[in-house]
């Protein structure tokens, strides 16, 4: 059977476009998941209750280094969500839970958050936020920078962080 597939997948690869490739690609894993759906029935996702837009793919790259100030020139990532949870000191804390965009495994990153004031200037010096600790910051708006620990997986863009609760925020790294 794999056989079938590969051969099928190398003489379906010949003259085509990128986007056609990746069609195919689609095509010949979906039918392998088939096949070994029968045998195995367990499921393929690392999270089965993850979900998340299509990526966005690009032939432009950029130069990423968290930790310098600055802004990128444009976001990267998704920031999905931000939930609040009450917390015993009732001072405004944040943590965060990253996961790779594409597949949606779990994955430790480091957050740098700059504090961004009401016209829209960012601080020099960066507030860090290791894997999923949950660090003591002060609210307001803020700009993020996100690096995964393993690969150039990034998610940048605008924070807001609620006061006197801990702000969960769930990111998609590019």
């Amino acid at each position: 059977m794999k056989k079938v597939v590969l051969c099928a997948l190398a003489l379906s690869l010949c003259a085509c476009k990128s986007n056609d490739i990746r069609n195919i690609t689609n095509s010949v894993a979906d039918i392998a998941s088939i096949g070994s759906s029968t045998t195995n029935s367990s499921s393929n996702s690392p999270n089965p209750g993850y979900s998340h837009n299509q990526p966005q793919y690009s032939n432009k790259s950029e130069d990423i280094y968290a930790p310098l100030t600055g802004k990128t020139s444009r976001d990267y990532g998704v920031i999905r969500s931000i939930e609040l949870e009450k917390n015993p000191k009732g001072m405004t804390m944040v943590r965060f839970l990253a996961f790779h965009q594409d597949s949606g495994a779990a994955l430790k990153a480091d957050q740098y958050l700059y504090t961004v004031d009401e016209n829209g200037w960012m601080a020099d010096k960066h507030t860090p936020a290791y894997n999923t600790r949950t660090t003591m910051i002060n609210s307001g708006q803020y700009y993020m920078k996100a690096k995964a620990k393993d690969g150039k997986f990034y998610t940048t863009g605008m924070l807001k962080l609620t006061p006197g609760m801990t702000n969960v925020v769930t990111i998609d790294l590019e």
